[in-house]
């Protein structure tokens, strides 16, 4: 008798398949939580130059910050102050004529930025002054529409191609293992990256793992149902889009540090680890 037929037989889809289905679905937030994690850990927050270099010379002690700023940095079209430049001098005229700040002399920031850290404490942007020239790195290692589209379809291919073979070769569980193992140990990794180029690499193989375990699972819920409800089984554990869509915003509204909303974003691959252990251990299937 044929592995389906039996499943006909049991019933197609009863209590065994649901837990296998909700085993399965909470360690699946990770995906959709890493492939929408750079909205926050790349935003780029309000910045203007760092006038500290101008404060040096002298002349700026008794005005205060916000006089400070309109002597030090030019103004954009809209109003607001620039982002990326500042005056070669400061310009004390301004503060008494500030329409007449057109055609100043105007150089790129000196000595860094500083950066409003009231929604984000700490992003890529702020890590590595990944702003004005170096803006569009923060798009690089972003799975969205673009030329940056890209990065997350090689992430995607790669780890298709080797946790599709693998798992037909040495079985579906061991590589689901497998890939917990290393998509925490490269999320945990580019948390900790000590510069940018090291962040885009453990990124990459951080979405390989990533994609293991979305290929491995998915086939792992079909495969242990009847083929009437192969469709209600994949859309079950597909749920866990919507859920992490909303649950993300509010992560990141409480983990406003980009180290930490990594990790963080990760953990739940820590209980699908000990889970999978559990079952071993227990003889389950």
């Amino acid at each position: 008798m044929k592995f389906e037929n039996l499943l006909v037989e049991l019933g197609g889809f009863g209590r065994h398949q649901a837990m296998v289905i909700l085993l399965l679905v909470i360690p699946r937030l990770t995906i959709p939580f890493h492939f929408l994690l750079n909205n926050f850990i790349a935003a780029v927050p309000s910045h203007h130059c760092d006038i500290s270099a101008l404060e040096a010379e002298g002349g700026l002690e008794n005005l205060t910050r916000e006089q400070r700023l309109t002597v030090s940095i030019p103004p954009q079209e809209d109003g607001e102050m620039s982002s990326c430049q500042i005056f070669s001098e400061p310009q004390f005229h301004l503060l008494s004529n500030f329409s007449n700040a057109t055609n100043l002399p105007a150089v790129p920031c000196q000595s860094g930025w500083v950066f409003d850290n009231s929604s984000f404490i700490s992003t890529l942007a702020t890590e590595w002054d990944l702003v004005c020239d170096q803006r569009g790195m923060t798009k690089v290692t972003r799975p969205s529409s673009g030329r940056h589209f890209v990065f997350k379809r090689c992430w995607v291919m790669v780890g298709a191609a080797i946790f599709g073979t693998l798992s037909d070769r040495y079985g579906r569980k061991r590589m689901l293992l497998f890939s917990y193992l290393l998509s925490i140990f490269f999320a945990v990794a580019s948390a900790f990256s000590v510069n940018f180029a090291m962040f885009a690499a453990t990124r990459f193989f951080s979405g390989v793992a990533i994609s293991g375990i979305s290929i491995i699972s998915i086939v792992l819920c079909v495969e242990w149902v009847d083929i009437d409800h192969r469709t209600l089984a994949a859309v079950m554990i597909s749920l866990d889009w919507t859920a992490a869509a909303v649950l993300l915003s509010g992560i990141a509204y409480l983990v406003n540090d980009w180290r930490y909303l990594t990790i963080t974003v990760t953990s739940q691959l820590v209980l699908a680890t000990l889970s999978w252990i559990c079952r071993v251990i227990l003889y389950l299937p």
